[in-house]
């Protein structure tokens, strides 16, 4: 049953420095740290605010995630609108991709409905229009992939960045410059 309780605007100031909050709880300290109680000090407001903007935890964690899918489903129409799309995505990938906050999400989404729902969602949506560029530029280009499919071609380039930003927040970095070199070369080649 929905409650009737007054809610704070979703798009104010706090709710906003609520959402900020919660990435940095996340990111710093992992999810079972992101209390009310951790959120509200790390947003400098009283920890009552955080239930007066979202009403659970659950819908403050939700919250902030859709946000980022928001923004990154934004970037990504931008990548794939370029002239060519596959190096733009490369670019966007190994520079944007925060291994640890992504992990700290994928393993939320282990224990909450909401989010896993909204990862498999964003992961269909953002791999299809992956696919849809890559192809394009596969085509126009007169690429000749071989057994790489634009599918298979998004998910590696996704793959590989995502683990490599892992390791590297945990001070991981053997083998990463030869992966990129790699990565660089087999990019090249869809110029």
């Amino acid at each position: 049953m929905a409650s009737n309780r007054r809610m704070g605007p979703q798009d104010s100031a706090t709710s906003n420095a609520l959402l900020d909050a919660t990435e940095a709880v996340l990111r710093n300290e992992g999810y079972g740290a992101a209390t009310s109680r951790r959120i509200a000090a790390e947003a400098g407001v009283k920890q009552q605010l955080v239930y007066y903007y979202f009403r659970t935890m659950d819908e403050l964690l939700l919250a902030t995630f859709q946000r980022r899918t928001a923004r990154a489903l934004e970037r990504l129409a931008e990548d794939v609108a370029s002239e060519r799309p596959i190096q733009s995505l490369w670019e966007t990938l190994t520079s944007m991709v925060e291994g640890k906050l992504v992990f700290e999400f994928v393993a939320l989404a282990n224990h909450h409905e909401g989010i896993r729902a909204e990862v498999a969602r964003y992961v269909a949506e953002s791999r299809r229009l992956e696919a849809e560029a890559i192809g394009r530029q596969f085509r126009e280009q007169g690429i000749d992939a071989g057994p790489v499919t634009p599918k298979a071609a998004a998910f590696v380039m996704y793959a590989v960045t995502l683990v490599l930003r892992r390791e590297a927040a945990t001070g991981i970095t053997e083998g990463h410059d030869e992966v990129l070199a790699l990565m660089d070369w087999a990019l090249n080649r869809a110029k």
